[in-house]
C-alpha cells in the first residue's frame, strides 16, 4: 500500500473518534499493544538525536520495501511515532523517501501536540526519509 493510502486509512479511522484528546489516547493505546523494541535497539545508535524524549527508530529494508519500528520512553511520543512508522512501513524506498507524511494534521491532532514533540516527530520523519533514500541508487 502506498504511504498516502495508509495515511488516509489511518486518518479516517482516527477521525471516527470525535474527541481529539480521546483520539490522542487511542494512538497511545495502539502503540502500547505493540511489542517494545529489544534492548539491543534502544541504544544511542538507533536514537533520534534532538528529541527531548528518548525516541528510537529501527529502520529495515527487506524484499524491496522499508519497515520501521519505533519506541520511546513517553507514551504520547511512542503513539505518535508509531503512526508515522506505520504510514511509511511497507513503502518502497523511493515512495518513502519522497512522501511528506501529514498524518498528524490529517487526523486533526497537530494542535494538541507540544511544539517540542512536533519537532521530535519531524526529526523522526527526516530520519525515515533519509534511510529510505539511502536504499536506492541516486540517478544522474
Amino acid at each position: 500500500m502506498l504511504p498516502a493510502q495508509t495515511q488516509e486509512r489511518l486518518a479516517e479511522a482516527l477521525l471516527r473518534i470525535e474527541d481529539p484528546i480521546e483520539r490522542l489516547a487511542y494512538t497511545q493505546d495502539r502503540a502500547r499493544r505493540r511489542p517494545a523494541l529489544a534492548a539491543e535497539f534502544r541504544t544511542e545508535a538507533f536514537r533520534i538525536q534532538g528529541c527531548a524524549t528518548k525516541l528510537w527508530l529501527l529502520p529495515q529494508f527487506e524484499t524491496g520495501v522499508c519497515r520501521f519500528e519505533v519506541d520511546s520512553e513517553s507514551g504520547v511520543v511512542r503513539g505518535l511515532a508509531a503512526l508515522l512508522a506505520e504510514v511509511y512501513s511497507g513503502a518502497t524506498p523511493k515512495e518513502a523517501a519522497v512522501f511528506d507524511c501529514t498524518i498528524l494534521s490529517a487526523a486533526k491532532l497537530e494542535r494538541y501536540i507540544t511544539p517540542t514533540r512536533l519537532q521530535g516527530l519531524a526529526l523522526l520523519q527526516k530520519a525515515i526519509r533519509n534511510f529510505a533514500a539511502e536504499q536506492f541508487p541516486k540517478e544522474d
